[in-house]
């Protein structure tokens, strides 16, 4: 096992870990008709997997923080992915949608325990500046899996039924696990005991880092009510085929991507802070332009859903970087309070968008340019006052 590794290294590994849950949520939406029909159900049912799949991520967040926090990084990556290994290959013999829901949410319940550690081990290694720009590298890699994912879904339904999306997450879980015990070098890190309702309170209670965390949630969770609706978006009301619904919301990652470069390159000279607001501030406009052109068509439509989920680049690792500043002994923990709060939010507008569906964009749009809104305006009132940090750790 290597003692060292170079940051590109540091980078690829942790963000093949990151990609678990991008893979989870986005390889299998080509293929909910099929899910649907061979579990006796009916899509909407199938989409409540994707609820639930959040809402397990944020409970095996909160649940695997504290543990994390005073027992290492290491154990808790072995338990959270040996359990979503596990349940990713039972999903491919499911008989029934109840248990499809129950091992979705088991999956994802492990996924959470082992993903709340990455940006913990990002804060373990590196301060201010030099973790925004790890994040902002690690988010470009990871980004690959939603850009590829519903391409390699749709490619599998080609060859093979549903159930192989499911043996090949197991698969892909498997062999990013092996990588990461074999090659990865333990992460130094400041112990604590195991006190989680300490811990959250701390977190809870820093009313700047809640500042950063509540706008970014509100912010991220405008994607989380694309990707809910997004099958409906393109496949339905804009009658995409399942091959072009692929490519279409490829293309929205793929700005995401772009915009991560793009912070990555700035934040060496540009606060994180104002790269934030700056971020922010264009995607409340953004939301704005979609509220207003909700019935336009799909060639004015998709670049600014593109370009609403594209500045996330500019927003998530921004503000991760903001707000683990805060918390040197207990990043996992905040993170986990992140991890629960973004998901559980993002499920709840994800819900909100689809209870008040009416065969229009209307509900996704208003939702879209809300969160957004409400986001920016949390941002620049709550964080007068903020003095940047500049210490910075080497790897």
């Amino acid at each position: 096992m290597p003692h060292t590794l170079t940051e590109r290294q540091i980078v690829l590994i942790l963000a093949s870990l990151s990609a678990i849950t991008p893979l989870a949520i986005d390889m299998y939406l080509p293929a909910f008709p099929a899910i649907a029909l061979d579990l006796h159900s009916a899509i909407p049912h199938v989409e409540f997997s994707l609820s639930l799949y959040f809402f397990g991520m944020a409970m095996g967040q909160l649940f695997g923080g504290p543990i994390s926090d005073a027992y290492g990084r290491r154990p808790m990556i072995l338990i959270g992915l040996s359990v979503f290994a596990l349940s990713s290959f039972m999903l491919s013999i499911a008989n029934s949608i109840e248990m499809f829901w129950i091992l979705r949410a088991l999956q994802s319940f492990g996924g959470g325990v082992a993903t709340v550690n990455v940006s913990a081990i990002v804060r373990d290694k590196f301060d201010g500046k030099e973790s925004a720009r790890i994040f902002s590298m690690i988010s470009m890699i990871m980004l690959m899996a939603p850009l590829l994912a519903p391409t390699l879904g749709s490619a599998i339904l080609k060859l093979l039924d549903w159930e192989a999306i499911f043996i090949g997450l197991g698969s892909y879980t498997l062999i990013t696990l092996g990588v990461y015990l074999f090659c990865f070098p333990k992460t130094k890190q400041i112990r604590t005991k195991i006190t989680p309702i300490q811990n959250y309170k701390t977190v809870l209670s820093h009313k700047l880092a809640m500042v950063f965390v509540i706008s970014q949630i509100l912010c991220t969770s405008g994607m989380y009510t694309f990707i809910t609706s997004s099958s409906f978006i393109y496949m339905e009301h804009f009658q995409l085929s399942a091959a072009q619904f692929a490519l279409f919301f490829s293309s929205n990652v793929t700005m995401m991507m772009f915009f991560g470069w793009l912070n990555a390159s700035l934040v060496k000279r540009r606060e994180p802070l104002s790269l934030l607001r700056f971020g922010m501030s264009v995607q409340a406009l953004l939301g704005i332009l979609l509220f207003t052109f909700q019935d336009g068509s799909l060639y004015l439509i998709f670049p600014l859903i593109g370009l609403y989920i594209g500045i996330l680049g500019f927003i998530f690792s921004n503000s991760i970087a903001l707000t683990l500043e805060f918390f040197p002994t207990i990043s996992a923990s905040a993170n986990a309070i992140i991890g629960v709060l973004q998901y559980s939010v993002g499920a709840l507008m994800g819900f909100v968008a689809s209870s008040f569906h009416d065969g229009t964009l209307f509900p996704i749009t208003t939702v879209m340019m809300s969160v957004s809104l409400c986001g920016i305006i949390l941002l620049l009132t709550g964080s007068r006052g903020y003095a940047p940090r500049h210490h910075i750790k080497s790897a």
